[in-house]
């Protein structure tokens, strides 16, 4: 019998040591905490530890850290709606690190009796993190690299190196590119002669997917692990080398009629020497950032212009995690000084932009934000002022704000998306050391690892047989589904749309039924209804060219982005891999146009085309690589082959399906009365032995009080 005590924060965020409250307890109590990392029943979620509801006694202890929730005239009492940070002991000894979720108090003869909790894990706080923010909330951090959207830069990116944050793939966005030596005056023919040329407006950016991930981990304060997300390009070159379309509007960048007016973001700016402050940093953006701050506040804003009187200029303050706009002022001609009193701030990430029609020349831009609530008795107030670069200027050219450009999606959908490709899972760490001894050096990080990669490495094996309750052990079907389809949800581009209608199938997609010597076949009849992983990407099939009437492939691919009427369309964030050609074929020159209907143009003789395979050679052998972002083993738009054997599904997926649908496999449900030094130490992919049988564990449900533990349980085939 074990001794529980558990501590919860008595702040939202941030909390060190000193804001833990031991609450009190029922003796008599159950406490279980359910343990999963990736259920068979359900292969596409990802898990956490987490407790049943329990309940604690409204003692006044309990009574203080909720602030008697169940009076709701208290006026910014407990907000149930937030979780709060809490810690599990055994026997005074640290168990578990997660997060305490109020769900309602019991009420008894009118008076409070107990309060119902529920324990998380603490990945569950990637949700809490991001709330609703979309990847517009990382325009602060991603403002370094942000640029001008004109000619000269868009064809620069054309020929950039493939690793760079920044580059131009050979997408279009309206009008389909082609080759045709044969003609001298159209609009998307990229053979260069007469008038012929792509338009640059065509063409949007792309950024490096891995930028995107380290700006999430450095906008939301999240530390990851170096098992995926942070190795190296030549560990992880099947991630690194990913690419995301910056395509947050269907269509043109910018309307094709006259601009009247643009946007700058004003950057530089950097914290106050010697001044720090836990509830506010900055990123070295021009993001000001705050992990709280408490209300009411009084936010002051000074701008100096170089010169007495300038043109007429617009600034607005922006929090990039809603898009909103908090502050704005028109007409402005000079410097200018605003001070709002009261300022609902809360935790987010805000940018001052500039907006005008003629260029400006600005000496400095300056935030004082001052904490009003803490200079009542306290004799102090939280000061922050963070002066920018001097000499900003004010362009009137298109400024491609990336955080901006970024595609509609949310930051949880984007990074489950991620999940989803590569069957990768999320937990925290909390093992200062290794199985064989050695100190853990991602104790205390989030591991994010490929499934496979999980189940491989660190792990102990338990033999339990003496504790295991063998007067009942039920034996089920291992297989829950009948078939598994993995598939892109954007499927709506020209040529994807094409695929479906004349294949019937998703492009890029795979229904994997586990049958016969290729693992596909006849559905079986038995189990129950498929089950389904989608990702929330677009997927494009590609298209490699052919000058007109010729029979032999041009080294020149592009991608269209349009639906299957050839109209622009928004679509889904959309992934890809750059490779960057200089074609010896004849086809040693695209046309780029400068200006429609124009004569001036640039002739590439290097530009980068987007793939769906990481190499145009699958030869392994010669340097090349199979590995694509398909689930399926799809003709490559390239060869026209099927060498591409590195499918997402091959490499990721393959073990881990395979082994759910073979006919041996089982799930066993059993009790076991677990010692407290496994209950300490058991990890979700150690190897569970009855009996000399190895077993994977599915899941666990550990009572913290008395050990009973029931597992559920897969035989090892």
């Amino acid at each position: 019998m074990q001794k529980l005590q558990l501590y919860i924060s008595n702040v939202n965020q941030n909390s060190t040591l000193a804001n833990y409250q031991r609450v009190d307890l029922f003796k008599d109590e159950t406490v279980s905490i359910s343990l999963s990392i990736q259920d068979v029943k359900t292969p596409d979620k990802i898990f956490t530890e987490f407790t049943k509801t329990f309940t604690i006694p409204a003692s006044k202890t309990n009574n203080l850290l909720f602030e008697h929730y169940y009076n709701f005239n208290i006026t910014n009492g407990f907000d149930a709606r937030d979780k709060r940070e809490a810690k599990i002991e055994l026997n005074n000894i640290p168990y578990k690190d997660g997060f305490v979720a109020l769900n309602g108090v019991e009420l008894k003869n009118n008076k409070a009796y107990a309060y119902k909790i529920t324990f998380y894990g603490k990945t569950i706080n990637l949700n809490k993190q991001f709330r609703n923010a979309s990847l517009n909330s990382l325009q602060g951090t991603l403002s370094t690299y942000n640029l001008d959207y004109i000619n000269a830069d868009v064809v620069s990116k054309m020929s950039a190196n493939v690793g760079d944050v920044i580059i131009t793939p050979l997408v279009t966005h309206t009008t389909e590119a082609y080759y045709d030596s044969s003609q001298s005056a159209n609009d998307g023919n990229l053979y260069p002669a007469g008038t012929n040329g792509l338009l640059w407006s065509e063409l949007k950016y792309a950024i490096k997917v891995s930028t995107v991930v380290d700006a999430i981990q450095s906008t939301y304060g999240l530390d990851f692990s170096a098992d995926f997300f942070n190795m190296s390009d030549s560990d992880n070159p099947t991630f690194n080398n990913l690419y995301m379309w910056l395509n947050a509007k269907k269509g043109n960048v910018e309307p094709s009629s006259q601009v009247t007016s643009f946007t700058n973001q004003v950057t530089g700016f950097v914290a106050a020497t010697g001044y720090t402050n836990v509830e506010t940093q900055m990123d070295g953006n021009s993001a000001l950032i705050i992990s709280p701050f408490n209300i009411p506040n009084r936010l002051t804003l000074t701008i100096i212009t170089a010169t007495a009187t300038v043109a007429e200029y617009t600034v607005r303050i922006i929090d990039t995690s809603t898009s909103n706009v908090i502050f704005t002022s028109q007409n402005l001609t000079a410097s200018a000084t605003f001070t709002q009193v009261n300022f609902q701030l809360s935790s987010g990430n805000f940018v001052i932009e500039i907006v005008g029609d003629t260029p400006i020349s600005f000496t400095s831009f300056n935030w004082n934000l001052k904490d009003l609530q803490n200079t009542v008795g306290s004799g102090w107030e939280n000061e922050w002022e963070v002066p920018a670069s001097v000499g900003f200027n004010f362009a009137t050219e298109f400024e491609f704000i990336i955080g901006q450009q970024m595609p509609d999606i949310k930051l949880i959908d984007f990074m489950n998306g991620l999940f989803k490709l590569f069957n990768l899972t999320a937990y925290f760490d909390n093992q200062p050391l290794l199985v064989n001894g050695n100190t853990n050096t991602n104790f205390g990080k989030i591991r994010i690892q490929t499934l496979d990669s999980y189940y491989s490495t660190n792990f102990n094996t338990w033999d339990i047989s003496q504790y295991v309750d063998s007067s009942k052990t039920t034996v089920n079907v291992g297989l829950p589904y009948n078939s598994i389809t993995f598939a892109y949800q954007g499927l709506q581009t020209f040529y994807a749309q094409q695929f479906l209608q004349t294949t019937g199938g998703s492009w890029g997609g795979i229904r994997y039924e586990g049958i016969g010597t290729t693992e596909q076949g006849s559905s079986f009849t038995a189990p129950n209804l498929p089950y389904n992983i989608t990702t929330p990407f677009e997927h494009l099939q590609f298209v490699r060219l052919y000058n007109k009437g010729a029979t032999t492939p041009l080294n020149l691919m592009t991608g269209f982005f349009t639906d299957d009427n050839k109209e622009s369309i928004v679509g889904k964030s959309f992934l890809f891999y750059p490779i960057k050609l200089t074609p010896s074929d004849g086809a040693t020159q695209i046309r780029i146009k400068k200006v429609a209907n124009g004569s001036s143009f640039d002739n590439l003789t290097t530009f980068i085309i987007p793939s769906n395979s990481l190499m145009l050679n699958p030869d392994v052998t010669t340097g090349g690589s199979t590995v694509n972002i398909n689930f399926n083993n799809e003709n490559n738009e390239w060869t026209d082959t099927s060498q591409f054997t590195g499918t997402l599904f091959e490499n990721y997926y393959k073990t881990y399906i395979q082994q759910a649908f073979n006919s041996r496999r089982r799930i066993f449900k059993l009790t076991a009365n677990l010692p407290l030094n496994m209950i300490y130490a058991i990890q979700m992919n150690d190897i569970i032995t009855i009996n000399n049988q190895d077993y994977n564990i599915n899941n666990a449900n550990i009572n913290l009080i008395t050990g009973k533990t029931q597992f559920e349980l897969l035989n090892k085939v």
